[in-house]
């Protein structure tokens, strides 16, 4: 396996658009790019692997950190609804940390009253 630094995004590409990978290849590059900060990275090629642990290792990682982008992302890829106290808790650490903006976000999916709302606000 090359090195980390090694992984270029056009091999990035090519190892997450190939059919016949394994999946602990995959899973390997999510955790070597996990290990080195790029969480986001590591978040595709762990969807690529379907891998449901690490994922939901960040999931939690992601609320502790109060990145609104990161949770909805990998609670998309888990197909799972996020609960109003999960996005108030979020907000809350959110602004705690000074990330006002994925504050905003999670304060917006508070007030979304309908599946409609979601849908537009995902456009």
């Amino acid at each position: 396996m090359a090195k980390m630094r090694e992984l270029s995004c056009l091999m990035k590409r090519e190892l997450l658009n190939q059919a016949a990978v394994s999946v602990d290849t995959i899973v390997a590059w999510g955790q070597q790019c996990e290990q080195n900060g790029l969480v986001y990275d590591a978040v595709d090629f762990y969807e690529k692997a379907q891998a449901t642990e690490p994922l939901l290792r960040l999931l939690k990682v992601s609320q502790e950190e109060g990145d609104a982008f990161l949770f909805k992302r990998i609670n998309k890829i888990l197909k799972r609804e996020p609960s109003q106290e999960e996005w108030r808790c979020l907000a809350g650490k959110a602004e705690e940390m000074g990330k006002h903006s994925f504050a905003r976000q999670a304060l917006g999916h508070l007030q979304m009253d309908s599946p409609q709302d979601r849908a537009s606000s995902e456009a």
